[in-house]
């Protein structure tokens, strides 16, 4: 199971210098042998989203687990050898 718990993930507008929330206290849970599929419009967060689940991204808050460990440090070379 992937569970995020409270995550929160936000990206500088290069041009503005603003800081863009693109996730906001997420919580989602996946449970082992299930799809899930993620809909929205472009922006919405999706990417960013299978981003930190992948470790590519990390969140500012909040913590990813998998089957009950805490993996929100773990590097995506750690995580793809735990299936992810």
């Amino acid at each position: 199971m992937i569970r995020l718990e409270n995550v929160t993930y936000s990206a500088i507008n290069e041009e503005t210098g603003k800081r863009n929330v693109i996730l906001d206290d997420l919580s989602l849970d996946i449970e082992t042998g299930k799809y899930v599929v993620i809909t929205g419009p472009n922006g919405g967060g999706k990417t960013s989203l299978a981003k930190i689940i992948m470790g590519l991204y990390k969140p500012e808050s909040g913590r990813v687990y998998l089957d009950g460990e805490d993996i929100t440090e773990a590097e995506i070379s750690d995580r793809e050898k735990m299936g992810i």
